[in-house]
């Protein structure tokens, strides 16, 4: 296999044939933020940085030491903007560098530091927390977003899984009314306890309230994803503001449940603490800040 010369393109490509999308997004992201960083160090344009630049031992070296100290945060982190790098985004960096070299024809086959995983929550402790967030809307967190944050921890608690496989979810895969309520997700159904088929219930509440009003926009469609914005988004490039009720990204489901943890019970806690079980990609699709 020979790869394209233009590192981006050579990345696409690798990244294209991976299966999973929660190990597309993960993959994607940091030899992305790879190229960013080699372009800023030469002093060129993302799209003269090439494939050879990317598999050059001393250049991948050299981006994850800047990583480990912060350098290349796009986003302050819970520790503030300067804090080192999570060492468990360090060994997604590593490993999505390794599996690219490997793919290329070329292994760097770099040391990648022991990924470090929190403690998950026993399902007592699980269901119990999930109590605690439902009947308490948290000061300074806007109602429409703690609600689909506690429905989307409703869900991993019910189901185990994370929020790689959440996040493609539709409507028609909450079934509510039935005499025992329940969700699919990833081709599976899972039964939903009272709290938790509650929590679903607000949420459709919510979505329904968020999404009607919108068809002009949305072009006469209806919005059939689970997850959708709790707030306008920002102008860019001269375009208005998309309205509330569109798609959720990933990273906008996460940092509102960084923010509902941390604000309601006094510390955060990582969405896959909630998990009871969780396949590895799905729990290194879960980007750490950093």
């Amino acid at each position: 296999m020979t790869a394209p010369n233009r590192g981006a393109a050579a990345v696409k490509r690798f990244v294209g044939t991976l299966r999973a999308e929660a190990t597309r997004r993960l993959r994607r992201t940091y030899l992305d933020e790879y190229i960013a960083w080699l372009a800023e160090q030469q002093e060129c344009g993302t799209s003269q940085v090439t494939t050879e630049d990317l598999l050059d031992e001393e250049n991948a070296l050299a981006w994850l030491a800047a990583a480990q100290r912060g350098l290349t945060r796009r986003r302050p982190g819970l520790h503030g903007p300067t804090a080192p790098a999570a060492t468990n985004s360090m060994a997604a960096r590593t490993s999505s560098v390794n599996t690219f070299s490997r793919y290329c024809g070329r292994p760097l086959e770099l040391q990648p530091p022991a990924a470090e995983f929190a403690d998950r929550l026993t399902p007592t402790e699980a269901h119990r927390t999930l109590r605690l967030l439902t009947g308490h809307h948290p000061a300074g967190m806007l109602e429409a977003t703690w609600e689909r944050s506690v429905a989307l921890i409703a869900l991993a608690v019910c189901t185990g899984y994370g929020i790689g496989a959440l996040h493609p979810m539709r409507l028609a895969d909450l079934e509510l009314e039935r005499s025992l309520p329940r969700a699919r997700v990833a081709g599976d159904w899972y039964p939903l306890d009272a709290v938790s088929r509650g929590a679903l219930a607000r949420w459709k509440e919510t979505h329904k309230a968020l999404t009607t009003g919108h068809l002009k926009v949305l072009k006469g469609g209806r919005v059939e994803e689970v997850w959708v914005t709790t707030a306008p988004g920002r102008p860019r490039g001269g375009q208005p503001a998309p309205p509330a009720g569109l798609p959720a990204a990933v990273r906008t489901l996460e940092a509102a449940h960084r923010k509902l943890t941390a604000t309601a019970l006094g510390t955060p806690l990582l969405f896959e603490q909630f998990c009871a079980v969780e396949a590895e990609e799905e729990g290194a699709a879960a980007l750490p800040a950093g």
